[in-house]
C-alpha cells in the first residue's frame, strides 16, 4: 500500500505536549498532574434534554462564573479547560508562519505547543535566576501579538512581581495582548490581575476549574476578556462548547456551598504544602525548595536520579520537567497528609 504524508510540515516535526496521564507511571501516590486530592461528592443530573444541543448550559455557566470573578457575563467565555482557551487565542491573533508571542520558561508547556500547532514563532524571555519575569528582556520584543504569563507560575509555583506585570500591561497597550494564565489562582486570590481588566483592553485572563475547584475530570475553563477581544474568541470557538452534563456539574460547583468547600479544602492543601516544605528543608539531599503559591512544589536534588528512582520504588508518581534549568528538579502535587508524609519517609531514606 502506497503511503500518503498530507499532514502540515510543521505539524509533523512537532513534539506533542506530554500531560501527566499521557507519561503514565505506576504507583499508589500520584502526585504529578497538580490535582486536587480530595474526591468529589455526587452529583444529581438532569438527562431530560441530552437529546439536543446544549444552547442555555454555557450561558448560564458564563453568568455563574462572572458572578464568581466580579466580571460582566459577557467578558466571560466558558470552554473545554484552560488549555482550548490557549489554543483559541493562538488561532485568532496569530497569522500561520508570520506572527509571533513570547513566553517566559520555564513555564507552562502548551503555549509552546498551541504556537506550534498554529506555526507561529515562539519567543522564550527565560526567567531570571529568582523566577521572575525579566522586563526589559520581554519589552524589547517587536511586533509579538501575545504575551503569556503564567502567574502563578507552573511549573516554579511562584507568584511575578504586580507592578512588574503591570509595568508589561502598558508598554503593549495598542500592540500586543497580555494572557495572564490564572490556573492556580485560588490558591493566592490577592494576585488575580481580574480588577486590572477595566484598565487594559489589551488584558485576556485564563482560568480553569481543573485545579482549586477539583474537576479535572470535568475539564471546564474560561477565557475573560473585554469586549473587543471577546467578539473575536465568540467568532473561534465551537458552537457547542461545553457538554450539557459538564455544564450542569460546573453550575453545581459555582453555588454558595460549593465555593466555600472550595475555599476550605484550598487552605487545607496550603497548610499541607506548607509543613511538606518544612519537613524539606531537614532532608540532606535537598538542595533547593521554590517557595510555592499554589498546589505544588518545585524541590531540587543534590542527586535528582536517585531521588526518581527512590519515589517510583516507592509507588510515589511525581513529575519531572524537560527542562535544562530543571534537571535537578521533582516537581510534587499536594495531596494528603498521609500522601505527603510517605513522600517525606521516601526522601529521608536517601542519604
Amino acid at each position: 500500500m502506497k503511503k500518503i504524508n498530507l499532514s502540515n510540515p510543521h505539524i509533523e516535526a512537532l513534539e506533542p505536549y506530554m500531560s501527566a496521564r499521557r507519561i503514565g507511571g505506576k504507583g499508589e501516590v500520584w502526585l504529578n498532574a497538580n490535582e486536587l486530592p480530595f474526591p468529589r461528592q455526587p452529583m444529581s443530573l438532569d438527562a431530560s434534554d441530552f437529546h439536543r444541543y446544549p444552547d442555555e448550559g454555557p450561558d448560564l455557566v458564563q453568568v455563574a462564573y462572572a458572578v464568581y470573578a466580579g466580571l460582566q457575563p459577557d467578558q466571560v467565555l466558558a470552554l473545554r479547560g484552560a488549555d482550548e482557551a490557549i489554543d483559541l487565542l493562538l488561532r485568532a491573533y496569530c497569522e500561520s508562519g508570520k506572527d509571533s508571542i513570547v513566553i517566559s520558561s520555564p513555564t507552562y508547556g502548551m503555549y509552546q505547543v498551541c504556537a506550534d500547532i498554529q506555526n507561529a514563532d515562539v519567543i522564550d524571555v527565560p526567567l531570571q535566576e529568582d523566577y521572575q519575569l525579566d522586563v526589559p528582556g520581554i519589552l524589547a520584543q517587536e511586533g509579538v501579538k501575545l504575551v503569556f504569563i503564567c502567574n502563578p507560575n507552573n511549573p516554579t509555583g511562584n507568584s511575578f512581581n504586580r507592578e512588574d506585570i503591570l509595568t508589561i500591561l502598558r508598554f503593549f497597550e495598542g500592540k500586543a495582548l497580555v494572557v495572564i494564565d490564572e490556573a492556580y489562582i485560588e490558591f493566592c486570590p490577592e494576585e488575580s490581575l481580574v480588577s486590572e481588566m477595566k484598565n487594559f483592553e489589551n488584558l485576556v485572563v485564563v482560568r480553569t476549574m481543573s485545579k482549586a475547584f477539583g474537576l479535572a475530570g470535568v475539564h471546564v475553563g474560561y477565557l475573560l476578556a473585554s469586549e473587543a477581544v471577546m467578539t473575536i474568541m465568540r467568532k473561534v470557538s465551537a458552537p457547542y462548547p461545553l457538554a450539557d452534563p459538564c455544564a450542569q456539574i460546573t453550575l453545581q460547583s459555582l453555588n454558595e456551598n460549593a465555593i466555600q468547600l472550595m475555599n476550605k479544602q484550598v487552605n487545607q492543601i496550603s497548610q499541607i504544602r506548607d509543613s511538606f516544605c518544612a519537613a524539606l528543608a531537614d532532608i540532606p539531599d535537598v538542595t533547593n525548595v521554590v517557595p510555592s503559591e499554589t498546589n505544588f512544589v518545585l524541590v531540587f536534588f543534590s542527586n535528582n536520579e536517585m531521588a526518581w528512582q527512590a519515589l517510583i520504588e516507592a509507588g510515589v508518581v511525581a513529575r519531572r520537567i524537560p527542562h535544562l534549568r530543571l534537571a535537578e528538579a521533582i516537581r510534587f502535587t499536594i495531596g494528603t497528609t498521609e500522601e505527603m508524609a510517605i513522600v517525606i519517609q521516601v526522601l529521608n531514606r536517601l542519604s
